[in-house]
Formats: structure tokens, C-alpha cells, sequence
């Protein structure tokens, strides 16, 4: 059994650099963590801590544009110098858990991804994100997860990305991650 996982269409891409003009958003910035949550039982509310929230005590939001490709990540870090370094590296494309190519600061930066499992059709967790915020102040990614089965193959043999996207749409949420984070300071 093989293994898909769709972060973005230019993944192959990402190991050869980038460039970040610093002007794809106005929540560009290094976020305290405020806390991490996760309810694995439902979206009808936030849950109790998440083993993330342990492991990262800052956020940073950066703008990236890759060979015609504009999207903004929320780059999760160890500690304020990792933030510091990440935001000063305009040679590296960092991919990470968040990443939003859809939305903006005003309606809100949007974003998805899947991870399937191939055999004869594809099945597994299909993740929607939203950040939300306000320049100068704070962050909120909501990361909603429904789980899709029978998903057809495409022409290559891989996980058809729309009709996993399409079926998920239309499915109800099963589980909410919610980060929530304060704006330290400007990259």
C-alpha cells in the first residue's frame, strides 16, 4: 500500500529556495503560542491541549512566492531564535503543517490539504485551514478534518485530488485543531 500526501502542488519544488517580499499579508510576523488545541470527538468546540502546544512556543507568518506560486505559511518554532531564522532565510521555501494559497487578511487565508492511503481507491483525512487575524495582534488557524474512502485514481495512479477535495465538502467535520497566537514582532 502506497501512501499520498498532497501538501501543495510545488512540493517537489520547495528545497530549491525562495524569495519573500514581505508584502503577501499584513499578519507577517513572529506570534507568541498562545495555546494549541485539538478535539479529536467533534467541531462543535475547542478541545483540551494538544501535544503541539509542548513542543512550539512561536509562530511565525511569511509570505512566499515561488515560480508564479503566492501563499502565505504559519511556520511553527521550537523557539523565538528558529522564528528569527526562519523569517531571515529568503533561500529556503519552508512547507510545514499550515500553509494558505486561498483567502486573505481581510476574509481570511484558506488552505488544504489530504493524506491517503492508495490501493484500488484512496481513503484517509482530508484537512481545511483557515488563519484568521489582526496585523499587530493575533492569529487563529482552525484546521478541520473529515475522513473520505472510495476516492477514484487519476490518469497517474494517484489519489484524484478534486474528487477527494469534492467529497470532502460535502461530509461533516470529525475533528478541530485550533492555534491560537500573539503577535511579538515584524519580520
Amino acid at each position: 500500500m502506497r501512501l499520498a500526501l498532497l501538501a501543495i502542488p510545488f512540493l517537489l519544488a520547495a528545497a530549491c529556495g525562495g524569495d519573500d517580499d514581505g508584502g503577501g499579508t499584513a499578519l507577517a510576523g513572529i506570534y507568541e503560542l498562545a495555546s494549541w488545541t485539538h478535539n479529536p470527538d467533534g467541531c462543535d468546540a475547542e478541545g483540551p491541549a494538544a501535544f503541539e502546544q509542548d513542543q512550539y512556543t512561536h509562530v511565525l507568518v511569511k509570505h512566499f512566492s515561488f515560480f508564479g506560486e503566492d501563499w502565505v505559511s504559519a511556520l511553527t518554532c521550537a523557539d523565538l531564535d528558529e522564528c528569527r531564522t526562519k523569517a531571515a532565510d529568503d533561500d529556503t521555501v519552508y512547507i510545514e503543517h499550515f500553509y494558505f494559497d486561498g483567502g486573505g487578511d481581510t476574509e481570511g487565508w484558506t488552505g488544504k490539504s489530504f493524506f491517503l492511503s492508495v490501493a484500488d481507491t484512496c481513503e484517509g483525512p482530508v484537512f481545511e485551514y483557515e488563519m484568521t487575524g489582526e496585523s499587530g495582534q493575533s492569529i487563529e488557524i482552525n484546521e478541520e478534518t473529515r475522513t473520505v474512502s472510495g476516492v477514484p485514481l487519476d490518469d497517474m495512479g494517484d489519489c484524484d485530488e478534486e474528487a477527494a477535495y469534492e467529497q470532502a465538502a460535502d461530509l461533516p467535520c470529525e475533528e478541530l485543531t485550533v492555534v491560537s497566537a500573539t503577535y511579538l514582532e515584524d519580520i
